[in-house]
């Protein structure tokens, strides 16, 4: 899951709420298993490992830009990219198009989305 960790609600170490693009790994299958791995309206929940130290995270669901299984399949919330990445993403007069994985796979450059409307949460719980 790619997140944005500037965003509102977010709990993550504090070395990581400055990043426009954070990704971090769930599965139901890690060994050994995450104790408290919650997904529900708000958002997912569980304690991961970061440096070795266990953290309690919590990441909204308004903070969410990118959902994806390591084959690659998955969603994503152009409208929800954080500008930033999508001006350091976008091709210059100067630029070879590697970036040597450095911010993970590129992300894409959609159109630009229309004027924002208020709208509830853009991911929901499927039971």
């Amino acid at each position: 899951m790619h997140l944005d960790a500037r965003r509102p609600g977010v709990l993550l170490p504090p070395s990581l709420l400055a990043e426009g693009q954070v990704r971090l790994d769930y599965s139901y299958g890690f060994s050994p298993p995450i104790p408290d791995f919650k997904v529900d309206e708000h958002g997912i929940s569980a304690t991961l490992s970061f440096n070795r130290q266990p953290q309690h995270t919590f990441v909204p669901w308004s903070a969410v830009f990118l959902i994806a299984d390591y084959d690659g399949n998955g969603s994503v919330w152009a409208e929800d990219i954080p500008q930033d990445l999508l001006d350091r993403s976008a091709p210059t007069d100067h630029d070879d198009g590697d970036d040597h994985g450095v911010l993970g796979p590129p992300i894409p450059s959609p159109t630009p989305p229309p004027a924002k409307k208020a709208r509830p949460s853009h991911l929901k719980l499927v039971k």
